[in-house]
C-alpha cells in the first residue's frame, strides 16, 4: 500500500503541471483581460497600457505561464488584480463558509441516501421501492438552482419565513459561543438542502443498484441458509461489499467540499469560494482563477487517491501490493 501511495503522489506532479498549462491556455483564450471592463473613456490609453505591462499581460504566453509557475513553486499564489489582495488570503477568508456548506450537504447526502437506498433494495418492487425511485428521479431532474429558488420562496421570502434568505450569519449581530454557531446553522439550512438534494437522489440509486447486485451473490444466500438474521445478512455481509460506489462518490466529492457550488452560493449570497470563482471569472482576475483551479485539480487527484485506498478498506479482496 505504501508503495502504491508514493507512486500515485509522484504521478500527481506531471498531471498537475499539465492541468495548469491547459487551464492557463483556456483562461487566456477567453476574450478580454482584467482591464477590459475598467476602461474609462476619459482615461488615458497609455495608463491602461502601463497597467497591462505591469502585470505582464502583453508578454508571450510561455513567459506569462513561467512567471506564474515560479511564484507558485515558491508558495506565492500572487495578488488579485481586481481586489489588490494576496490570493491566499482571499481563499482562506472564504474557505470556512465553503467547508461548512460542503460538509453539511455531504452529511445530508450520506445520512439520507444510504439508508433509503438500502431500504429500497431490501423491498424490491414494493410500493416503497417505487416511491423512492420516483423521488430519486425527481431529485436528479430538478436543477439545484431551481430547487434553491423554491426553498427561498417557500421558507424565506413569501412562505413560512422560517430561515434567512442570504448570508453566512446575521449582519451586525454581536454573537459568540453557542449563539454564533446556532446563527450560522440557521443560515446554513437552505443552502445545504439546495446543494444536497441532487446528491441524495443520485446516491439512493447507486446504493440500491449495488445492494441488489450483492444480495444475489452466493455468499449472501449461504448466510441466509445458515439462519442468520436478515439485519446481519444485510448490514454485516452485504453492505460492506456494496460500498464501492459510495467510496467513489465520497472521494470525487472532495473538491466540492472545498470548491463550493457557484450557483448555490450565488443564489444564497454565500461568502464562499464558489462566489469568489464566479466573481473572478467575470473580472478576468487571472491570479485568483489560476490558484482556485490549481486547488481544484489537486483536490480531485487527492480524492481519487483516497477513493482507491477506501476500496481496499471496504473490500479485503482488493490489494495494491
Amino acid at each position: 500500500m505504501t508503495t502504491f501511495v508514493i507512486r500515485r503522489l509522484l504521478q500527481m506532479i506531471p498531471i498537475l503541471l499539465g492541468a495548469t498549462m491547459l487551464i492557463f491556455l483556456v483562461i487566456k483564450m477567453a476574450p478580454g483581460d482584467p482591464f477590459s471592463g475598467m476602461i474609462d473613456p476619459r482615461m488615458d490609453p497609455r495608463k491602461i497600457e502601463e497597467l497591462r505591462q505591469r502585470y505582464c499581460l502583453n508578454c508571450p504566453l510561455p513567459e506569462q505561464y513561467w512567471s506564474w509557475l515560479k511564484l507558485t513553486l515558491q508558495g506565492d499564489l500572487g495578488t488579485s488584480i481586481r481586489f489588490k489582495t494576496p490570493v491566499h488570503e482571499m481563499i482562506l477568508q472564504r474557505l470556512g463558509p465553503t467547508v461548512a456548506l460542503g460538509v453539511s450537504a455531504e452529511v445530508l447526502v450520506f445520512a439520507i441516501g444510504i439508508p433509503i437506498g438500502i431500504l429500497a433494495s431490501t423491498r424490491q418492487n414494493s410500493w416503497l421501492d417505487g416511491l423512492t425511485t420516483i423521488i430519486a428521479f425527481a431529485g436528479i431532474s430538478i436543477p439545484a438552482f431551481f430547487f434553491g429558488l423554491l426553498l427561498l420562496k417557500w421558507f424565506a421570502l413569501d412562505g413560512l419565513k422560517l430561515f434567512p434568505s442570504s448570508g453566512f450569519m446575521t449582519p451586525g449581530a454581536k454573537l459568540s459561543g453557542a449563539k454564533l454557531y446556532l446563527d450560522v446553522a440557521h443560515h446554513l439550512v437552505l443552502p445545504a438542502l439546495a446543494l444536497g438534494i441532487t446528491g441524495v437522489a443520485g446516491l439512493m440509486r447507486y446504493v440500491r443498484s449495488a445492494m441488489l447486485e450483492v444480495l444475489r451473490q452466493d455468499y449472501v444466500r449461504t448466510a441466509r441458509a445458515k439462519g442468520l438474521a436478515e439485519k446481519v445478512v444485510v448490514y454485516r455481509h452485504a453492505l460492506r461489499n456494496a460500498l464501492i460506489p459510495v467510496v467513489t462518490i465520497l472521494g470525487l466529492d472532495l473538491p466540492t467540499l472545498v470548491g463550493g457550488a457557484i450557483i448555490t452560493e450565488s443564489i444564497f449570497i454565500w461568502p464562499g469560494i464558489g462566489r469568489l470563482l464566479y466573481t473572478s471569472l467575470l473580472e478576468r482576475d487571472y491570479p485568483v482563477l489560476m490558484a482556485l483551479n490549481l486547488m481544484f485539480a489537486f483536490l480531485t487527484m487527492v480524492g481519487s487517491l483516497l477513493a482507491d485506498i477506501g476500496y481496499a478498506l471496504v473490500d479485503p479482496r482488493i490489494r495494491y501490493d
